[in-house]
């Protein structure tokens, strides 16, 4: 199924002064609750509406996602739309936004982002500055139920609208791409990995690196992401099927480890386990799988405890959040998919293959 709306003919091609033609594309399933208060946010921004074209890709929603989507686009006035439906998973959808674009660059926008009024203009000066990539800074906020999220994103949009945040814009090692603008001599060059069914943009950013484009995050620009705390709505990747967690697991660790810092090192895959706890405690498991293994076969029941007490730890450090389903749901990802990838990760520090591609490619912060 595929919707469309053209307001106007519109090449991309600008005269002097005039701004480029950009494309707004957003990836949605099942998000009804969040993508109305998303577009009227898009509606919000100053950047000039017939320079926009947006594209809505939309993974077969079970709601009314496509419905309120589609009748807010036919009475905006950007340039046109589209609304494809089609079941993808994000990577897949992110190249089908790629290849509907129109214009000089293509913004992803996120089902359940807001952002600032002056957002877009701000980054589409950024890339105009030599950033090939730039991403918004990122907020992320959590309620208790999709009834609060639009009532939430009224409120944040309204602090939004009265904030005045520094211009400076930062090279980094890696952006995410729910608030991200591209340029397009970035997008004829590169796609996203279809594998990747979580971590794409990792492995964009690191393969747009290596390419050597300019990765930028913009501090003046402020996305708010809202998820809904319990259930399934924003847990996306604890609820998704094991097996598509599992595709591409060599390939995320790879990227997550080229995306630490400027040069492959164990300093930077310490500083970034010590900021995210999670990872150096599913290596754990290994250890106490061993020693579990040991005492079956030396019949030492005090060595058994271990494995189960801290499997139980995490379930109840889940609980409060995802619930008795949930955190085991969360459990079972922790070890099935946690431990080789947090494995992966120390392996692709040390891999040599990993770091004579670095050296080779001059992957060093641009002065």
């Amino acid at each position: 199924m595929i919707a469309t709306g053209d307001s106007r003919a519109n090449t991309g091609f600008t005269g002097a002064g005039e701004k480029p033609l950009i494309t707004v594309g957003i990836v949605t399933l099942n998000r009804e609750w969040s993508i109305g208060c998303v577009l009227r946010s898009l509606l919000e921004q100053t950047y000039p509406h017939r320079k926009i074209y947006v594209v809505v890709v939309d993974g077969c929603s079970a709601d009314r996602t496509v419905e309120v989507a589609s009748s807010i686009l036919t009475g905006s006035d950007f340039s046109g739309y589209k609304v494809i439906v089609r079941k993808t998973n994000i990577p897949e959808a992110r190249n089908v936004c790629i290849d509907e674009m129109r214009g000089e660059a293509l913004l992803f926008w996120d089902s359940d982002v807001v952002m600032e009024p002056e957002a877009i203009e701000k980054l589409v000066h950024a890339t105009e500055e030599g950033f090939d990539i730039v991403s918004a800074a990122r907020i992320t906020f959590y309620v208790n139920s999709e009834k609060d999220v639009c009532r939430v994103f009224d409120y944040l949009s309204s602090l939004l609208k009265k904030r005045s945040g520094a211009e400076s814009v930062a090279e980094t090692t890696f952006v995410t791409m729910g608030h991200t603008l591209i340029s397009k001599r970035v997008l004829e060059k590169l796609r996203f990995d279809p594998d990747l069914t979580f971590g794409e943009d990792a492995d964009y950013s690191a393969r747009a690196r290596l390419e050597g484009f300019k990765v930028g995050l913009h501090r003046g620009v402020i996305a708010v992401d809202v998820n809904v705390a319990k259930g399934r709505l924003s847990d996306i990747y604890v609820y998704a099927p094991i097996r598509v967690l599992l595709k591409g697991l060599r390939k995320k660790a790879r990227a997550k480890v080229l995306t630490l810092g400027f040069e492959v090192s164990w300093k930077n895959t310490l500083r970034y386990f010590a900021s995210n706890p999670r990872y150096a405690f599913y290596l754990g498991y290994a250890p106490l799988a061993v020693l579990a293994a040991t005492g079956l076969l030396a019949r030492a029941p005090a060595f058994l405890l271990p494995l189960p007490l801290y499997a139980l730890f995490y379930i109840f450090y889940q609980l409060p959040r995802r619930g008795l389903s949930g955190a085991l749901r969360a459990f079972a990802v922790s070890v099935l998919v946690g431990v080789p990838l947090a494995a992966l990760m120390v392996y692709y520090t040390l891999s040599f293959e990993v770091r004579e591609l670095v050296a080779r490619k001059g992957f060093r912060r641009v002065k």
